[in-house]
């Protein structure tokens, strides 16, 4: 049996914390109903799913569709598309069935790679040793960019052929998997044809296909778009995530949300400059306790506190009691890749 092997890249970053993560397991559940009930695909397709934070890891090896199952998906912190892309020619140097004189291999593979921002490692590398092992003429790539941090430049150095999702609103990402699973079921059908494989694809909704000038850019001296914070819940020790995003008109970064964590991946902060507190204008409420706002340790631990006069507070990370306030002054607050 000839197979049609997709891979799944899903970028499992920590500012893919909350709906975005839900929303990423739900549409990969909808792709694997949908080709379930297609008869030629649940016979041709193969399915694997790779995710990228700090590291990367394959998930699920290539898989038959009746036997997938989706796991859960765990974020953590950075966006390593590098090694993302360097484990992907390595499972399919090892999983993918080449044409020999005998007989016929696998069809041509198809790779979904989603990601909502900017790549911290050397992605540069890791898609120079995928195109050493010759993947972009043996697979036919494809990169969705999801909210307003992807960098169309490096996903077009990737792929000729890039989505985007600037808002990533359950609407747009429904669309985005609706096309993936369309694409696929649409692949399985039509495996035996003459024509191109982009020929074979879904039609692009007119909505996400990728332009130029559809998103902000953050050049070189400009402030990042959004900062990211890891936190404690003081009352439960319980980790999670603070998210900013950059207001231009006022120069200051708002708070948006805050997510919770399953754990803590340390280590990141010293890859990104620490952020001053004069430049955050408040504190997202705590997902936990709904704490108002916000101290941190001498140790660099952030921690919610209610806001209300406290002689003391026992930090979440370290123990040490805590008394007094520096309300009023500024103060530098390590970051997190998100």
């Amino acid at each position: 049996m000839r197979r049609l092997p997709i891979y799944l890249l899903v970028d499992s970053s920590e500012s893919m914390a909350g709906e975005a993560i839900r929303l990423v397991e739900e549409g990969l559940a909808s792709i694997l109903s949908s080709l379930r009930s297609n008869p030629a695909a649940l016979e041709t397709v193969f399915l694997s799913l790779i995710t990228f934070s700090r590291r990367a890891q394959q998930l699920v090896p290539l898989t038959e569709v009746s036997a997938f199952e989706v796991p859960k998906l765990t974020v953590k912190p950075g966006t390593a598309m590098g090694a993302a892309l360097r484990l992907l020619g390595e499972c399919m140097q090892r999983e993918i069935v080449k044409t020999t004189p005998e007989a016929k291999g696998d069809y041509k593979p198809l790779v979904f790679l989603m990601t909502d921002g900017q790549p911290t490692d050397d992605w540069e590398s890791g898609h120079a040793a995928l195109s050493q092992r010759g993947i972009p003429h043996f697979a036919n790539i494809y990169a969705i960019g999801c909210g307003p941090d992807i960098d169309t430049a490096i996903l077009r150095r990737i792929s000729d052929i890039v989505l985007t999702a600037p808002d990533m609103t359950p609407e747009s990402m429904k669309k985005v998997f609706v096309w993936v699973s369309a694409s696929v079921q649409t692949a399985s059908v039509r495996v035996g044809d003459t024509a191109s494989v982009r020929e074979k694809m879904a039609v692009l909704p007119p909505e996400l296909t990728e332009s130029v000038n559809d998103l902000a850019k953050c050049v070189a001296g400009t402030p990042s778009r959004q900062v990211f914070l890891h936190a404690r819940c003081h009352r439960t020790k319980k980790p999670y995530l603070m998210r900013y995003v950059y207001v231009s008109q006022y120069e200051i970064y708002q708070p948006v949300a805050a997510h919770p964590l399953d754990d803590l991946e340390e280590g990141d902060e010293a890859a990104l400059p620490p952020i001053n507190s004069a430049l955050l204008n408040g504190v997202p409420p705590c997902p936990y306790c709904e704490n108002p706002g916000a101290g941190m340790c001498s140790c660099g631990a952030l921690f919610c506190v209610s806001g209300k006069e406290q002689d003391s507070i026992m930090c979440p990370k370290c123990g040490v009691v805590l008394t007094g306030s520096s309300e009023g002054r500024s103060f530098d607050i390590k970051r997190t890749e998100g």
